[in-house]
């Protein structure tokens, strides 16, 4: 009997250790929410909310500083990233992964003033 006791308490031992100390699995995503056009050339750093969105599940919020620069952790899949003035575009995310995106708010070139 003590024979098959030693290779279960082992195998207990290494399920146990397998599963301590680890949340959610997840990926990160990081980036810079940027504007672009209107009078002056190039992108720039802008402060605003980058959402991420995913099928039938709710939305995830981030804030960007006035840096730009922003980081989330997501469970792992598909998303739909937005700006507060972007159009959306997918980004996959995949565990333990970083993913780096660039959102881009483009800004309208402002018409001069009619005489």
């Amino acid at each position: 009997m003590n024979q098959l006791r030693a290779p279960a308490a082992v195998l207990g031992v290494l399920l146990l250790a397998g599963c301590a100390g680890h949340g959610p699995v997840t990926g990160q995503v990081t980036g810079q929410l940027v504007s672009q056009g209107g009078s002056t050339p190039g992108q720039r750093p802008m402060a605003g909310v980058v959402a991420f969105t995913t099928g039938g599940q709710r939305q995830v919020t981030v804030r960007a500083g006035t840096s730009g620069s922003f980081s989330v952790q997501l469970p792992p899949g598909h998303y739909q990233v937005s700006g507060p003035c972007s159009q959306s575009f997918p980004v996959t995310v995949t565990a333990h992964r970083t993913t780096h995106v660039n959102v881009i708010c483009i800004v309208p070139v402002s018409s001069p003033p009619s005489a």
